[in-house]
């Protein structure tokens, strides 16, 4: 049974917590394990106002976002990070997050949305893919060496575009 989740802006307060959503996943592995890049990454979402969470009605994270508005060429909302707690996936938390990302792009105007999803992640791809996200192109070496982004776009009005 999925958690009954609520959207809430993320603060500094909060950011180990966040941390702990993303350790052990393929993310983690790939990009932010021995370090404190994913930390320092969400001290400066929270600042700038584009860190989000899922929260249970326990006030337990049960995911994360960060959101930048307009940002892929100054167009599109740009989904820069996405995660689910250890706890919580399978459970329709990345699906509530991303039904909420583009909630906020199309109050927003945007015709589309954006993302960046590496290559080793087949799982997120296949989920982006469910929910309509198409694949714009491919990015060699765009965020670390040796791993290529895909570029995934969504169209937000069919049609309209």
């Amino acid at each position: 049974m999925s958690p009954a989740l609520r959207l809430a802006p993320g603060g500094g307060d909060r950011l180990a917590e966040c941390v702990e959503v993303f350790r052990g996943s393929a993310i983690w592995e790939r990009y932010f394990a021995g370090g404190d890049r994913l930390q320092r990454a969400l001290e400066r979402a929270a600042r700038q106002g584009q860190l989000w969470y899922a929260l249970t009605d326990e006030n337990a994270i049960a995911g994360v976002m960060r959101v930048v508005p307009g940002g892929f060429c100054g167009l599109y909302h740009y989904l820069s990070l996405l995660g689910a707690a250890p706890w919580a996936r399978g459970q329709g938390v990345g699906r509530f997050l991303m039904g909420e990302f583009e909630r906020m792009a199309r109050e927003a105007g945007c015709a589309r949305t954006s993302l960046l999803v590496s290559d080793f992640n087949a799982g997120a791809l296949a989920f982006y893919r469910s929910l309509g996200y198409w694949e714009l192109g491919v990015l060699p070496d765009a965020a670390k060496p040796g791993i290529a982004e895909r570029v995934l776009l969504k169209d937000l009005n069919a049609g309209e575009v």
